[in-house]
Formats: C-alpha cells, sequence, structure tokens
C-alpha cells in the first residue's frame, strides 16, 4: 500500500475538482486529484460542452427560416444526424488536453485514476494508495436521476450522458422534464427537426423567474414544442416501434424517442462518507455557508470559534 501525505486531497475531476487542484497547486500547495471517469466530468464529456454544441448546430439549421423578412429564401435543410455527432464529438476532442492528465500532471498534480474511498476522517483509499491529506475536497458531482415511473425501467431512453452519441432523426420526441436540461435539450431536437413534446409535474423551470419563464414558453409553443407542465405521469409503455408516456389526467403522449432530464442525483454513494463522519443526504453533502462538512465531534468548539470569527483562514 502507498501512502501519500498532501496537502490537499481532491476527488472528482469535472469542473469544480480541476478548477481547485490547478488553482492551490499553483500557490504551492502538494495535490492529489483522484477521478475514477473521464477526466472533464460531466462539462465537458456530458453537459456544458456537447449542450452547446448541439445548440449550436440547432441555430445553424433554424437560421434559413430567419431570411424570409428580408425577401430571401432558402431551402430547408437537410439534417445529417451522423455528422452532427461527429462535430460534437470533435469539439470535446479538441477541447478535452485543457483537462487531461498530461496537462494536470505538467502543473504537479498528482492524479489517481481509480475510485475514491474514505477509510476514516483523515483518510481517503484509491486503489492500492492511500491518502492522508490535511484537506479534503469532494467535488463528485451528480449524474441524471431516474424518476420511479412505471414501466420506465423497461424502456428504452436517452439521459444527457447519453443522447450526444444519438446518431440518426428523431421523429418525435419526448422529453420527461422541464428544467434547463431538458428545455435546452428539446429546443435544439425542434430546430434540428424533431416533433417535440416536454411533460413536467411541476410548471417549466420552475426554480426560474415566472415573468421570463412565461416569455421562454410562448417561444418554444411558437416554434412548435408542445409543452405540459404541471402534468403527473401514470407510466410509460411502448408503443408500436417507439414509446407512450401516459399521463394521470389519461392522455398519452406518443413519441419515437423518450429523454429523461427529471432532476439530478448527487455521486457521493461510493465515498462511503460515514466513515469519515460526513452528513449527507439525497440532496448531497450538508455544509455550512462555507461548504465545510458538518462539524465532527472531535475539535468541534475550536473549529466553530474559528469559522465564527473568520481571524483564521481553515
Amino acid at each position: 500500500m502507498t501512502v501519500r501525505t498532501p496537502d490537499l486531497c481532491v476527488i472528482g475531476a469535472g469542473a469544480g475538482g480541476l478548477a481547485v487542484a490547478a488553482g492551490a497547486v499553483q500557490m504551492g500547495a502538494s495535490v492529489v486529484l483522484v477521478e475514477r471517469g473521464a477526466m472533464g466530468g460531466d462539462c465537458l464529456n456530458v453537459g456544458c460542452v456537447p449542450s452547446k454544441s448541439l445548440i449550436a448546430a440547432a441555430k445553424l439549421a433554424h437560421q434559413w427560416q430567419g431570411g424570409r423578412a428580408f425577401g430571401i429564401r432558402y431551402a430547408a435543410p437537410v439534417i445529417d444526424f451522423a455528422a452532427v455527432a461527429d462535430s460534437i464529438a470533435d469539439v470535446i476532442s479538441r477541447l478535452a488536453p485543457h483537462d487531461s492528465v498530461e496537462r494536470f500532471e505538467g502543473l504537479g498534480v498528482t492524479i489517481l485514476q481509480d475510485e475514491a474511498k474514505f477509510v476514516d476522517p483523515r483518510t481517503v483509499r484509491a486503489g492500492d494508495t492511500e491518502i492522508r491529506a490535511r484537506r479534503f475536497v469532494v467535488a463528485t458531482g451528480s449524474s441524471p436521476a431516474i424518476p420511479p415511473i412505471p414501466g420506465l425501467d423497461t424502456a428504452p431512453y436517452f439521459t444527457n450522458e447519453t443522447i450526444f452519441a444519438n446518431r440518426g432523426p428523431l421523429q418525435h420526441l419526448v422529453v420527461i422534464g422541464g428544467g434547463a436540461v431538458g428545455v435546452e435539450l428539446a429546443h435544439a431536437y425542434r430546430r434540428l427537426g424533431a416533433a417535440v413534446t416536454i411533460i413536467d409535474a411541476q410548471p417549466l423551470l420552475s426554480h426560474d423567474d415566472p415573468e421570463l419563464v412565461a416569455m421562454l414558453c410562448e417561444r418554444l409553443t411558437a416554434e412548435g414544442i408542445s409543452l405540459r407542465p404541471s402534468a403527473s405521469i401514470a407510466r410509460v409503455e411502448a408503443e408500436g416501434d417507439g414509446i407512450a408516456v401516459v399521463l394521470e389526467s389519461g392522455e398519452r403522449v406518443t413519441g419515437s424517442h423518450l429523454l429523461v432530464a427529471a432532476g439530478r442525483q448527487p455521486n457521493t454513494a461510493s465515498l462511503n462518507l460515514a466513515a469519515a463522519g460526513i452528513s449527507a443526504t439525497r440532496h448531497g453533502i450538508t455544509v455550512d455557508a462555507r461548504l465545510h462538512d458538518r462539524l465532527r465531534r472531535h475539535g468541534r468548539r475550536r473549529w466553530r470559534r474559528r469559522c465564527e470569527d473568520h481571524r483564521h483562514r481553515i
């Protein structure tokens, strides 16, 4: 067993973890970064970068319609979905070196490509290495939450982790979830020629400004997207070669493909947080206003005083 004793151990090589690791090592700290999956995390591989690449393609596909106002008419574009997927993969590959193992090792960060698990409050194990760091940063991100809808476990569906690899046309995309991920992907695929329906048990974008959401919903409807806000789903069924989402009202929304974008769940299950005395719920690690985990029993009063008076940096 190899033992490392860095100033900082960062768990997770997504946008947050990489920013912390790069900043800390450049200020002179010794840093070990542990990542069990792809460097760059969601943002590079299945989030910000591919989604904005898809949206850029969708914008180009939609622009031809705007020529009519200027007396210019274009033929409708022909969408090559395999080429769109290739263009997304190309953007990811061009940005990947910025988040790569080689770059961060060049900065002085020690990279361990393995799963991290707490052994005790001061130790994390990753493969055959134990890391006994002065401080730990948990930046493991989140994954798509799959709601317990009857029939969904037997139905084929996309999430944000799989849809960007799609290489074929979608005749009618049904989206479960009217948050940011569901709305942006629905809008992109509508502009790429698919019929689209968005279903959400709550109002669309329920955490955002109601006036702006109302304006956006008008725009989505004007572009041909069918909206079903505040609609509870009873079950999902097969419908020929496609799927049917049956609402509690009895309405059947049928489509060729299904996208589940019903929120996120934290990637903390494998960390063995209890061994470190770290409190967590289904929403993630319980932290204070400074994003520290809950106070542990040892050193509790001294730790609290240092947090409250701000005279010391922790």
